[in-house]
């Protein structure tokens, strides 16, 4: 019997996080700072081990019930019920597309003949990312396919990364989904319920419209130059398979618990242990299937985030440390929920702590000052021009010319430099991001406006810039 305890003591303390209680009073504080510091409505959390959870909490001021939608957090599943689907020899990985998806066909014929469901979970299409923000409107399975179809006649896959550099693409897991219901026979939602959600016992997990409505999705905010607006939005169950499955921490832990046990559910497995090895192995760009892979601060760890229009999730396992954490918010914002994971998990390991500064926010605050400077100066210019009674001449001095293209190309920078720092296409950016996708688009226009009347004003009165 004392050998009994003392291995079972040798286990705790060698395979199972010890955290003391200080170490979630400062996760509190810290989290508490960062709800203020990024102006964050609610943070739910949860900290678990592979058989219980460690610690949940929810803080924020906004009281209503619900899920959150968990963006791309959404893609494991999807990734998981493939491998179900290769694990019972219905699907190979090396399986072309167009074996399932007749109807899969790109610009460039000889490309799409190519791409493999390898390919797609790895993000290895060739796909560019910004096709990732197209999703079929109708219900109509027919529908679906047809506007799938002709939505990929308009794209062209790079032959050249076909199969070797990932880029993120959310179209690749759509269509994985309707790979699901083609080989399965049962719905997307249907199938994920059935052979993930219920074995693992994520009772308030959705991946339909009609159901998350039905149980309630917790309020969702977006940012309106820095400060949070309540939003609410429609959607529909076609881009489900890449991001809008709803769940909550508790739901959530249960599924990292299977994940740290390496795929067994009470006496049965959700996969095998040499499945999701696989998955977990970083094929490029430190992303598997379904999974990104890779260190965090020197820490091996497996991991996902999501975005949506109005909330952003992060879930992260560490298999060294034996834990997991699910973070979810309802705020529109990659980097605030990144930022937050880090410090829990430096907390958590006793690194050294560091500050965070809210650059996303600030960007906000000057991109809001720029387009209002920008309006006023226009304003002014417009009045001048007024007081010249409108004048229309053309100037051919060389500096004028100059300078009128100097202020045009400065504009149009505007529209390449912050998408690309904030990682989403331009066209999707109103969408996702409306305070920075409309001051940029009026903001540049304004600009480019503002550099032609000035150029009149000159060339009318023949005055130097």
């Amino acid at each position: 019997m004392k050998q009994k305890t003392l291995a079972t003591l040798f286990f705790l303390f060698t395979f199972c996080p010890i955290f003391a209680q200080n170490d979630f009073k400062e996760i509190d504080t810290f989290l508490e700072k960062q709800m203020q510091i990024w102006h964050i409505p609610n943070i739910s959390i949860a900290i678990t081990n592979k058989d219980s959870i460690l610690y949940i909490k929810e803080f924020g001021e906004d009281n209503s019930k619900g899920n959150y939608l968990i963006g791309s957090v959404s893609k494991p599943f999807t990734a998981i019920a493939i491998m179900q689907l290769v694990e019972q020899n219905k699907i190979n990985l090396d399986d072309l597309v167009k074996k399932h998806l007749i109807w899969f066909e790109t610009n460039n014929k000889n490309i799409s003949d190519k791409i493999t469901v390898r390919h797609l979970l790895n993000q290895t299409t060739g796909l560019p990312k910004n096709a990732g923000f197209f999703t079929p409107q109708s219900q109509n399975q027919q529908e679906i396919e047809n506007a799938y179809k002709n939505y990929l006649l308009s794209l062209e896959a790079d032959e050249t990364i076909l199969g070797k550099t990932h880029i993120y693409c959310n179209l690749n897991y759509q269509l994985l989904g309707q790979i699901i219901q083609k080989v399965s026979g049962l719905k997307y939602a249907d199938y994920v319920n059935k052979h993930i959600f219920s074995p693992c016992s994520m009772k308030n997990t959705f991946a339909t419209y009609q159901e998350t409505q039905n149980f309630g999705l917790k309020n969702g905010y977006q940012y309106l130059f820095g400060y949070p607006i309540k939003r609410t939005f429609e959607y529909n169950n076609n881009g489900v398979a890449a991001g809008d499955i709803a769940s909550n921490t508790e739901d959530l832990s249960k599924f990292l618990q299977m994940l740290l046990k390496n795929g067994k559910i009470e006496n049965d497995s959700l996969l095998a242990k040499s499945t999701l090895k696989q998955m977990q192995t970083p094929f490029s760009n430190r992303y598997g299937m379904g999974f990104s892979i890779g260190d965090w601060n020197g820490l091996p760890s497996i991991r996902h985030s999501g975005l949506t229009k109005n909330y952003s999730s992060a879930i992260n396992i560490l298999p060294n440390q034996n834990y997991g954490i699910v973070i979810l918010t309802n705020i529109n914002s990659f980097y605030a929920v990144r930022k937050l994971m880090d410090g829990v998990i430096i907390r958590l390991n006793k690194q050294e702590k560091v500050g965070y500064i809210p650059y996303e926010i600030y960007v906000r605050y000057a991109l809001l000052g720029l387009f209002l400077w920008s309006f006023g100066e226009f304003l002014m210019r417009l009045n001048k021009w007024r007081k010249l009674k409108f004048a229309f001449n053309y100037s051919k001095n060389k500096k004028t010319i100059f300078w009128l293209f100097v202020n045009t190309f400065v504009a149009l920078s505007w529209l390449v430099i912050v998408p690309y720092f904030a990682e989403i296409p331009l066209l999707a950016m109103p969408v996702l991001q409306p305070d920075l996708g409309y001051a940029l688009l009026v903001g540049t226009f304004i600009g480019i406006l503002s550099g032609l009347v000035k150029y009149v004003i000159h060339s009318s009165t023949e005055e130097k810039i």
